[in-house]
């Protein structure tokens, strides 16, 4: 419980510094993957490998990270980059009961 806590604090406070209006987060085409900062190329790749392996125990987990990647189109590539190191930053505390690295 005191992890999600963590991440939901982090991702609360990301999210409002961005100030992103839910009219500018649907207004906003998705990025492919080759359009995302390095740092989220890496993050992503990693969640993937681990919420595959994870399997059904990491859906709270891959939905997270699924938010993450819809949210993005609505940065700046600064604010991209923070969030995203942010996450990978916080990727083994919040994933250490998967098992999966």
């Amino acid at each position: 419980m005191k992890n999600i806590s963590k991440t939901l604090i982090i991702a609360l406070c990301t999210l409002s510094s961005l100030s992103v209006s839910a009219h500018g987060m649907h207004k906003s085409k998705p990025l492919s993957f080759e359009e995302l900062p390095k740092i989220c190329q890496q993050y992503f790749t990693r969640a993937d490998a681990c919420y595959q392996k994870a399997g059904d125990k990491a859906s709270f987990q891959r939905d997270n990270t699924k938010y993450l990647r819809q949210i993005l189109p609505a940065a700046d590539v600064g604010q991209r980059e923070r969030m995203c190191q942010i996450a990978m930053d916080t990727f083994a505390e919040k994933t250490k009961n998967l098992s999966c690295e």
